[in-house]
């Protein structure tokens, strides 16, 4: 097995890296971070170097690239500014992993070459007041009448969804609650479509929305994958948790490497009792220990990331990357910040930012607890 990244693949990180050194400064993006503002010129210049349609296929306008490759884009993007990869994670997650999977080809001719262009934003409302980690008790309903559907409902904590042209939204349709969902392409311009941010700790410039749908009409035409998607929603959904979790663990790597790096430069300038606090015994270890974990997180999701190039069963190995390096890297902040001292609690240091983007990792997109219990069906418990 070949763990070395490709030719290509580390020319993408290198360029990601000198785009990033190049167009956000620190400065850019405390100031993003301390206002809350989505960073839209960060993310046209972002699309205009073809990042957006990094694993769409050429017919579609991208570059017909493989999850590796977009999760080097994630993690290094992570490692300076964690909100402009959810902003990106609007098109290429959102956008053209669920077109792409599940998509009619009408659908995908009509959306890719707009999203990998930067022309369109995706938003995914799944989540609502009382469907979290049971997304199967979906309340939000879809009634059809006169030809189409009407929709009626409230989702909980879409990211982006007051920045997006469409809301992929699911809702039932019928019954039984895995086979009676259906997932909507819903016009953001809709009438009766609301989306409102929510003040939250974290991942500032990439907003988190109550949705509500009063109301909203749409036609057969807008479900997913076309009228033969009617009450496909749950298997739709399912096609794109491994892509999902593997985007959040290369975040979660990207936040803890930034967060070791700063340990590690201020381990070695910081002086007390005439040396470097680097040179104690403590601090090393705990450095250590930081930079051997990180080490296997990186491990854990490349290698559940190549499973997944490979067309291998990987549903053990996408939660376990998800989970341990999304907890790997809330350890390692906290690490970090410990390490820092009162610098590191002070606002005006990166490290605090760090941790307010990382505790939402455990959370979104599957909590550990979740993870888990997959893990758990696939040894048999």
């Amino acid at each position: 097995m070949d763990f070395n990244f490709t030719e290509e693949q580390n020319l993408l990180r290198n360029s990601v890296c000198e785009f990033l050194k190049g167009e956000c400064p620190r400065e850019l993006i405390r100031e993003i971070d301390e206002k809350g503002v989505c960073p839209q010129e960060l993310l046209g210049k972002l699309c205009n170097l073809g990042y957006a349609g990094i694993c769409v296929p050429e017919k579609y306008g991208g570059t017909g690239g493989t999850i590796v490759d977009i999760m080097i884009v994630y993690e290094e993007i992570s490692r300076v500014m964690a909100a402009l990869a959810w902003v990106l994670g609007n098109i290429t997650l959102y956008g053209n992993e669920i077109i792409l999977h599940n998509g009619s080809e009408e659908q995908k001719k009509l959306y890719l070459p707009k999203l990998v262009k930067g022309k369109m934003k995706f938003a995914f409302a799944l989540t609502e007041p009382d469907a979290g980690s049971d997304s199967a008790n979906i309340r939000t309903n879809a009634i059809y009448k006169d030809g189409g559907y009407i929709i009626n409902g409230t989702k909980m904590y879409i990211t982006g969804a007051d920045i997006s042209d469409i809301i992929v939204t699911i809702a039932r349709t019928a019954e039984p609650r895995y086979k009676g969902l259906t997932s909507f392409l819903i016009d953001s311009k809709s009438e009766g479509f609301n989306a409102t941010p929510l003040k939250k700790l974290g991942y500032h410039g990439s907003s988190a929305c109550e949705v509500i749908l009063d109301n909203v009409k749409v036609l057969p035409k807008d479900i997913l994958g076309g009228e033969q998607g009617l009450n496909d929603g749950w298997t739709q959904i399912m096609k794109l948790l491994n892509g999902e979790r593997l985007a959040l663990a290369s975040c979660a790597l990207g936040i803890a490497e930034a967060a070791l790096d700063d340990t590690l430069q201020y381990a070695k300038q910081r002086i007390q009792f005439n040396k470097p606090i680097g040179k104690f015994q403590a601090i090393q270890h705990k450095i250590v220990e930081m930079a051997t974990e990180l080490e296997a997180a990186k491990l854990l999701t490349y290698y559940a990331a190549w499973k997944e190039t490979q067309c291998l069963e990987c549903v053990k190995e996408t939660s376990m990357a998800k989970f341990f390096s999304s907890e790997i890297a809330k350890k390692i902040v906290l690490e970090g910040l410990q390490i820092l001292g009162g610098y590191g609690y002070m606002m005006e240091v990166d490290m605090q930012r760090y941790l307010r983007d990382v505790l939402v990792l455990p959370i979104g997109g599957g909590t550990t607890q979740i993870q888990k219990n997959i893990i758990g069906k696939t040894l048999g418990l």
